[in-house]
């Protein structure tokens, strides 16, 4: 005579523990998602440029190159200053005009000076500013787009971490689904300890995966708000991950447009003419130099000054000999020349190099989202028929558990897969220094 099972009272309880939790724990975690701040995408890069302490630096860096083509320029105009004294003194003097002696004394005068020719150093310093202002923006135009991208990572870090964590709560449901029809069979004598057993130790491990994805969401949330400057945890909008890529043109064109426009590149070329106009600096060290001065002066001893004077002085310098500092200077010169010279054009291989790269990933990325929606497809038929199966006695729960953990996996590749498809075009765009749609044209 076949002996009936019943359910022990701790595995009952067990049970009815694990499905009210999973009952409950979404409804209180989506009350404590409507208190938590949400952004979109575009909210959360422009927050971050705006709070960024390293975009505050670059466009501070590019406001100094800036005045630094102002004082450049300012070398083209003439100097002025106009100068008044006042004076007393304890010893009196003759005043010739006057035929008295006086203590006091009043000057106003009115000087300018003007660099005739320097040998081209004007010149060569006013080029080597501008090139600093091309290095500076190109520079902060690249830390703009490290900035966007390292936001993305970390935006669509907080999305994935929504998805997943609600993956890992419908894994949980499974294995306690899963438990349901273990107890069941058990109950008409088709299932054996081992099964329940077996399906206990898969409803323990979802409970573990849900813990964990709660904790890797909250990690995220946080680091998405530090990153926004918002204190606390935040909420990236729901559906953030992309599922298809922009148009992306073809890779010569890329690599074409990252030679000649990206930030890297660009400010290593600049970098070259400020050290070829710094060359040609020095060298105006040995040209001669005109340098034209004049003055207006009124003098008197008695307010307002009524004695003028006047004075006009042209003035050439040629250091003949200064102890080798030119020739020393020279040297440094041609060696940062060199030095930037060879920069430019690794950084030119470097770009290039990068944004072959980044097609490519993005490429990969786009393949994978297509054959994980293709995954996940399959792997959601292929448990509802193990599911009926296994009720029906036909699949035993191997069968059910190998099931649904390739259901499990499909759902994480679903979502890792848009998330580094959304990753690597950003990676594309920070390379190249500007969006996807600006490329073609």
């Amino acid at each position: 005579m076949r002996r009936a099972h019943v359910i022990r009272p701790r595995a009952f309880f067990a049970l009815v523990l694990a499905v009210t939790s999973a009952l409950l724990a979404p409804a209180a975690t989506s009350g404590a998602q409507e208190e938590l701040g949400s952004v979109s995408h575009e909210e959360a890069i422009r927050l971050a440029l705006e709070r960024s302490p390293i975009d505050v630096a670059a466009r501070g860096a590019t406001r100094v190159a800036e005045a630094g083509v102002l004082e450049a320029r300012g070398s083209w105009l003439p100097f002025v200053a106009a100068n008044s004294t006042y004076s007393q003194s304890s010893n009196e003097r003759f005043d010739q005009s006057t035929g008295q002696l006086t203590s006091e004394s009043y000057t106003a005068q009115l000087t300018g000076a003007y660099d005739v020719f320097t040998g081209g150093r004007r010149i060569a310093n006013w080029q080597a500013a501008s090139a600093s202002l091309r290095a500076a923006e190109a520079l902060e135009r690249g830390q703009r787009y490290a900035t966007i991208l390292e936001t993305t990572r970390i935006f669509y870090q907080a999305a994935a971490g929504e998805e997943l964590l609600s993956a890992a709560r419908q894994r949980l449901e499974r294995a306690s689904r899963q438990q349901e029809f273990v107890e069941t069979r058990r109950l008409i004598g088709t299932a054996t300890r081992s099964d329940a057993l077996r399906a206990e130790l898969e409803l323990a491990d979802a409970e573990v995966a849900v813990l964990d994805a709660e904790t890797q969401l909250l990690t995220s949330r946080l680091a998405l708000g530090r990153q926004i400057g918002r204190p606390g945890a935040v909420r990236p909008e729901a559906g953030a991950l992309p599922e298809v890529p922009p148009a992306i043109p073809p890779v010569e064109v890329l690599v074409e447009r990252a030679e000649r426009n990206a930030p890297d590149a660009v400010a290593a070329r600049a970098e070259l003419d400020r050290a070829e106009s710094e060359k040609r600096e020095v060298w105006g060290e040995y040209i001669p130099s005109l340098r034209l001065t004049g003055g207006y002066d009124l003098f008197s001893f008695d307010w307002p000054p009524d004695e003028e004077s006047w004075n006009l002085r042209l003035t050439a310098s040629f250091p003949v000999f200064n102890g080798f500092a030119r020739e020393a200077n020279m040297v440094r010169a041609e060696a940062e020349r060199r030095t930037a010279e060879a920069e430019a054009r690794d950084a030119v291989l470097l770009v290039r190099a990068l944004v072959e790269d980044d097609a490519g990933r993005v490429d990969t990325a786009t393949r994978r989202v297509e054959i994980a929606r293709r995954a996940l497809e399959l792997a959601r038929e292929d448990l509802r028929v193990i599911e009926e199966r296994y009720q029906l006695g036909a699949a035993t729960i191997i069968d059910l558990q190998t099931s649904q953990i390739a259901l499990a996996d499909a759902e994480v590749a679903w979502v890792r897969s848009r998330q580094e498809l959304g990753v690597a075009v950003a990676a594309l765009e920070a390379d190249l220094g500007e969006p996807l749609s600006e490329v073609g044209s």
